[in-house]
Protein backbone atom coordinates (compact mmCIF):
# COMPACT_ATOMS: atom_id res chain seq x y z
CA UNK A 1 0.00 0.00 0.00
CA UNK A 2 1.30 3.08 -0.95
CA UNK A 3 0.09 6.40 -0.20
CA UNK A 4 1.37 9.83 -1.50
CA UNK A 5 0.48 13.50 -0.55
CA UNK A 6 -2.70 12.53 0.56
CA UNK A 7 -4.70 15.34 2.16
CA UNK A 8 -8.76 15.65 3.21
CA UNK A 9 -10.46 18.31 3.91
CA UNK A 10 -14.23 19.39 4.91
CA UNK A 11 -14.83 22.38 3.67
CA UNK A 12 -12.43 24.96 5.85
CA UNK A 13 -11.27 22.02 7.62
CA UNK A 14 -8.03 20.41 6.91
CA UNK A 15 -7.66 17.43 8.77
CA UNK A 16 -4.39 16.78 7.29
CA UNK A 17 -2.07 17.51 3.95
CA UNK A 18 0.87 16.17 2.63
CA UNK A 19 0.88 12.32 4.33
CA UNK A 20 2.67 9.69 2.70
CA UNK A 21 3.92 6.04 3.81
CA UNK A 22 4.57 2.89 1.84
CA UNK A 23 3.49 0.30 4.01
CA UNK A 24 4.86 -3.34 2.54
CA UNK A 25 3.60 -6.71 2.36
CA UNK A 26 3.48 -8.65 5.76
CA UNK A 27 4.04 -5.49 7.54
CA UNK A 28 2.03 -4.46 10.77
CA UNK A 29 1.82 -1.13 11.25
CA UNK A 30 -0.21 1.38 13.41
CA UNK A 31 -1.74 5.20 13.05
CA UNK A 32 -1.71 6.73 16.33
CA UNK A 33 -2.46 10.53 17.30
CA UNK A 34 -4.72 12.61 19.50
CA UNK A 35 -8.93 12.75 19.10
CA UNK A 36 -9.47 14.50 16.49
CA UNK A 37 -5.76 14.37 14.40
CA UNK A 38 -7.65 12.36 11.29
CA UNK A 39 -6.41 8.50 12.01
CA UNK A 40 -10.38 7.31 11.67
CA UNK A 41 -10.14 9.48 8.40
CA UNK A 42 -7.36 8.49 7.03
CA UNK A 43 -8.23 4.63 7.59
CA UNK A 44 -11.77 5.89 5.52
CA UNK A 45 -9.59 6.78 2.82
CA UNK A 46 -7.27 4.05 2.30
CA UNK A 47 -10.33 1.51 2.58
CA UNK A 48 -11.88 3.51 -0.26
CA UNK A 49 -14.91 4.05 1.91
CA UNK A 50 -13.93 8.12 1.46
CA UNK A 51 -12.19 9.78 -1.33
CA UNK A 52 -9.19 12.14 -0.82
CA UNK A 53 -8.96 15.78 -1.38
CA UNK A 54 -5.81 15.45 -2.88
CA UNK A 55 -3.02 13.18 -3.00
CA UNK A 56 -3.45 9.23 -3.98
CA UNK A 57 -3.87 5.39 -2.71
CA UNK A 58 -2.55 2.60 -4.41
CA UNK A 59 -2.49 -0.81 -3.64
CA UNK A 60 0.05 -3.91 -4.67
CA UNK A 61 -0.41 -6.26 -7.01
CA UNK A 62 -3.09 -8.86 -5.77
CA UNK A 63 -4.35 -7.18 -2.55
CA UNK A 64 -7.43 -8.12 -1.28
CA UNK A 65 -8.39 -5.71 1.43
CA UNK A 66 -10.75 -5.76 4.58
CA UNK A 67 -11.31 -2.73 6.45
CA UNK A 68 -12.92 -2.89 10.07
CA UNK A 69 -15.23 0.35 10.93
CA UNK A 70 -15.52 1.75 14.49
CA UNK A 71 -19.04 2.17 13.29
CA UNK A 72 -20.84 -1.22 13.52
CA UNK A 73 -23.55 -0.28 10.74
CA UNK A 74 -20.76 -0.47 7.81
CA UNK A 75 -19.54 -3.70 9.19
CA UNK A 76 -22.59 -5.92 9.81
CA UNK A 77 -25.64 -6.53 8.04
CA UNK A 78 -28.07 -6.02 10.88
CA UNK A 79 -31.07 -8.22 9.17
CA UNK A 80 -29.15 -11.20 9.57
CA UNK A 81 -28.31 -13.75 12.31
CA UNK A 82 -24.59 -14.35 13.66
CA UNK A 83 -24.89 -17.40 11.64
CA UNK A 84 -26.29 -15.83 8.48
CA UNK A 85 -23.42 -13.18 8.76
CA UNK A 86 -20.50 -15.77 9.22
CA UNK A 87 -21.52 -17.56 6.53
CA UNK A 88 -21.72 -14.34 4.27
CA UNK A 89 -18.31 -13.32 5.27
CA UNK A 90 -17.09 -15.53 2.22
CA UNK A 91 -14.58 -17.98 3.52
CA UNK A 92 -13.98 -21.22 2.44
CA UNK A 93 -13.63 -22.96 5.93
CA UNK A 94 -15.92 -25.51 7.20
CA UNK A 95 -19.08 -25.33 9.08
CA UNK A 96 -16.79 -26.73 12.38
CA UNK A 97 -13.89 -23.93 11.70
CA UNK A 98 -16.34 -21.27 11.36
CA UNK A 99 -18.77 -22.68 14.58
CA UNK A 100 -14.99 -23.86 16.68
CA UNK A 101 -14.05 -19.64 15.65
CA UNK A 102 -17.46 -18.26 16.84
CA UNK A 103 -17.10 -20.23 20.12
CA UNK A 104 -13.61 -18.85 20.27
CA UNK A 105 -14.61 -15.18 20.08
CA UNK A 106 -17.47 -16.08 22.88
CA UNK A 107 -20.17 -16.96 20.73
CA UNK A 108 -21.85 -20.93 21.29
CA UNK A 109 -24.67 -22.92 21.56
CA UNK A 110 -28.05 -21.24 20.31
CA UNK A 111 -26.46 -18.02 20.99
CA UNK A 112 -25.33 -18.04 16.98
CA UNK A 113 -28.78 -18.00 15.91
CA UNK A 114 -29.87 -14.31 17.29
CA UNK A 115 -29.99 -11.45 15.18
CA UNK A 116 -27.36 -8.67 15.05
CA UNK A 117 -29.47 -5.94 15.52
CA UNK A 118 -30.38 -7.32 19.39
CA UNK A 119 -26.23 -8.17 20.19
CA UNK A 120 -24.48 -5.54 22.27
CA UNK A 121 -22.00 -2.85 21.06
CA UNK A 122 -19.17 -5.39 22.09
CA UNK A 123 -20.97 -7.96 20.84
CA UNK A 124 -21.30 -6.72 17.35
CA UNK A 125 -17.24 -5.42 17.52
CA UNK A 126 -16.51 -8.92 18.07
CA UNK A 127 -18.72 -10.19 15.14
CA UNK A 128 -17.60 -7.84 12.84
CA UNK A 129 -13.57 -8.76 13.53
CA UNK A 130 -14.46 -12.65 13.41
CA UNK A 131 -16.15 -12.07 10.21
CA UNK A 132 -13.27 -10.16 8.57
CA UNK A 133 -10.69 -13.01 10.14
CA UNK A 134 -12.89 -15.74 8.15
CA UNK A 135 -12.50 -13.36 4.85
CA UNK A 136 -9.82 -14.31 2.36
CA UNK A 137 -7.88 -11.06 2.82
CA UNK A 138 -4.15 -9.97 2.67
CA UNK A 139 -4.52 -6.38 3.77
CA UNK A 140 -6.49 -5.53 7.15
CA UNK A 141 -7.46 -2.05 7.77
CA UNK A 142 -8.40 -1.52 11.64
CA UNK A 143 -10.54 1.71 13.19
CA UNK A 144 -10.24 0.90 16.80
CA UNK A 145 -10.41 -2.57 16.51
CA UNK A 146 -10.06 -3.39 20.54
CA UNK A 147 -12.86 -0.32 21.25
CA UNK A 148 -15.90 -2.33 22.97
CA UNK A 149 -13.98 -5.52 23.50
CA UNK A 150 -13.58 -6.81 27.11
CA UNK A 151 -9.77 -8.35 28.09
CA UNK A 152 -10.20 -12.04 27.42
CA UNK A 153 -11.38 -10.74 23.66
CA UNK A 154 -8.75 -8.58 23.21
CA UNK A 155 -5.90 -11.24 23.44
CA UNK A 156 -8.19 -13.74 21.53
CA UNK A 157 -8.02 -11.22 18.72
CA UNK A 158 -4.30 -10.15 19.41
CA UNK A 159 -3.33 -13.78 18.68
CA UNK A 160 -5.34 -14.46 15.64
CA UNK A 161 -3.60 -11.12 14.47
CA UNK A 162 0.11 -12.16 15.42
CA UNK A 163 -0.83 -15.27 13.25
CA UNK A 164 -2.64 -13.35 10.43
CA UNK A 165 0.34 -13.42 7.86
CA UNK A 166 -0.62 -10.75 5.66
CA UNK A 167 -0.33 -6.49 5.67
CA UNK A 168 -2.50 -5.03 8.99
CA UNK A 169 -2.87 -1.16 9.55
CA UNK A 170 -4.38 -0.55 12.53
CA UNK A 171 -5.93 2.68 14.55
CA UNK A 172 -5.94 2.49 17.98
CA UNK A 173 -5.23 3.97 21.13
CA UNK A 174 -4.56 0.51 22.63
CA UNK A 175 -0.86 0.73 23.56
CA UNK A 176 -0.37 -2.47 24.93
CA UNK A 177 -2.41 -4.33 22.12
CA UNK A 178 0.03 -2.12 19.73
CA UNK A 179 3.00 -3.03 21.36
CA UNK A 180 2.63 -6.42 21.12
CA UNK A 181 2.00 -6.78 17.46
CA UNK A 182 3.13 -3.74 15.60
CA UNK A 183 6.53 -3.37 13.99
CA UNK A 184 6.07 0.91 13.21
CA UNK A 185 4.33 3.49 13.66
CA UNK A 186 2.77 6.31 11.90
CA UNK A 187 1.72 9.52 14.20
CA UNK A 188 -0.79 12.10 12.64
CA UNK A 189 0.43 15.45 14.24
CA UNK A 190 -0.79 18.62 13.63
CA UNK A 191 -2.04 17.61 9.91
CA UNK A 192 1.13 16.12 9.04
CA UNK A 193 1.96 11.97 9.50
CA UNK A 194 5.48 11.32 11.31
Amino acid sequence: LTIRNLAKSYGDLNVFHDVGFTLYRGEKAAVVGVNGAGKSTLSRLLSGEEAPTAGEVRYGLNVKMAFFSQESAQNLDYRRTIWEEVNAAGTRSSDQERRNLLGAFLFSGDDIYKEISVLSGGEKSRLALLKILLTDTNLLILDEPTNHLDLKTREIFQNALLNYHGTILIVSHDRFFLDCLVGRVFELLDGICH
